[in-house]
């Protein structure tokens, strides 16, 4: 959800180094009550946080924050977000062990969708656009012109005491108005003093507001690629899960029809050298001059070239895995394991993903509303501050026109 952001604070370097200023410093302390209380007034029109407990007690007087961040429903919450359901929309239970499984990919923000949604997809172009040009160039020059401003209210009453003074050296009709000269400029310095605290509650203050508003909004859509992104990492992992079961079943089809081809071989084989034995003790009785029976026996032929490549095979796998059957079959059982993780944490995701995507199109819906009403507000504020502005200068050098008609000439 999109929540409005917190009036900033001095930072504890200020403290150490102007805490005396710092506490009298009511300019400071006015704005942040502005602050304060803007803040409040759309945390209570929020839909979600205004009835938000956990919210309530930190607004309570008496409330240890530490207490409630190491009590339920904080302190179970996981580490990383990614690894809880935060849709509501989603009819899910908050929290989900399968998210906190090891075999479960955690995207890092560098990561591209590689099906992203048009709709936010635009949403995230926008926002960047609209918080890089809120940063860079309106807060800033907004901040640059009340600065001139306040300099500018203070060249006036430097220039209005001139003009008092100089009056003090005329006499009748002149010195009555050098004197008036001196009073609307007095005036002007008065006004714009005051135009520079309207401008900066009701102008400045937004557009500040504003532009911490964009850097949610792309914390929120952020979070909300993010999810997608877990979306995709699973599906690629459990497609690679796939890929990895199916070789192995092959391998284990393989296996089994090389085991069965060996086995004949072995039959076939055997049976073959003992009809050649006989065959041979028949036809040549005694070789050299000495009986067969005494003789070495003739070095083993191979009947076929399969039993050859099969004896080295299985030598070479009894050398690298005692049992390669046991092992291939524990692979596979563990690889279906990991798949119905897997499987169990896509439909979570893809169930919360649908659902995040509903309640942020909603929130972006909410503050699109909320801001146009703000920019509003805004706009005719600023121009009312102007309009007051020239209205009472125009007063003071209305009457110092008078006066300086009345010079004779």
């Amino acid at each position: 959800m999109i929540v409005p952001p917190i009036p900033e604070k001095h930072s504890l370097v200020d403290y150490a180094a102007l805490q005396t200023r710092v506490k009298d410093d009511l300019s400071m302390i006015e704005k942040r009550k502005r602050m304060l209380q803007t803040f409040l007034n759309r945390v209570a029109k929020h839909p979600e946080l205004g009835r938000d407990h956990v919210f309530h007690r930190f607004l309570e007087n008496g409330v240890l924050w530490s207490d409630v961040l190491h009590s339920p429903p904080l302190s179970v919450l996981p580490k990383n977000p990614l690894q809880a359901v935060v849709s509501k929309q989603a009819d899910l239970p908050p929290h989900s062990t399968v998210l906190s499984n090891t075999l479960i990919p955690i995207p890092t923000t560098a990561y591209t969708l590689k099906n992203p949604d048009p709709r936010f997809e635009e949403s995230e172009k926008f926002t960047y656009r609209i918080a890089n040009y809120m940063n860079n160039n309106l807060d800033k020059s907004q901040r640059k012109v009340i600065r001139r401003l306040g300099e500018l209210a203070n060249d006036y009453a430097e220039l209005g005491a001139v003009y008092n003074g100089f009056s003090l050296n005329e006499s009748d009709a002149v010195a009555h108005a050098i004197e008036k000269i001196g009073q609307a400029v007095d005036a002007s310095y008065t006004e714009t003093g005051q135009m520079v605290t309207a401008l900066e509650g009701e102008f400045a203050e937004p557009i500040q507001e504003h532009s911490q508003f964009a850097q949610t909004v792309k914390q929120v859509l952020r979070f909300r690629h993010l999810k997608h992104a877990q979306v995709e990492l699973i599906e690629g992992s459990l497609e690679n899960k796939e890929e990895n079961l199916k070789y192995l079943l092959q391998m284990e089809q393989e296996a089994r029809r090389l085991e069965e081809a060996i086995t004949r071989e072995r039959t076939i084989g055997s049976n073959a050298v003992d009809i050649d034995e006989i065959n041979e003790a028949a036809n040549n009785p005694v070789e050299n001059g000495m009986p067969y029976g005494n003789a070495g026996r003739r070095p083993k032929s191979w009947g076929n070239p399969i039993q050859m490549i099969s004896a080295v095979g299985h030598t070479l796998q009894g050398i690298i895995d005692v049992d390669p059957e046991a092992t291939r079959r524990n692979q596979i059982g563990k690889t279906k394991d990991a798949m119905e993780v897997l499987q169990n944490a896509l439909e979570i995701t893809r169930k919360d993903l649908a659902g995040v995507s509903v309640d942020v199109q909603k929130d972006l819906d909410r503050f699109q509303r909320e801001k146009i009403r703000d920019l509003r507000d805004m706009l005719i504020a600023y121009a009312k501050i102007h309009i007051r502005y020239c209205q009472k200068n125009l007063e003071s050098w209305q009457e110092a026109r008078t006066e300086i008609e009345k010079i004779p000439i």
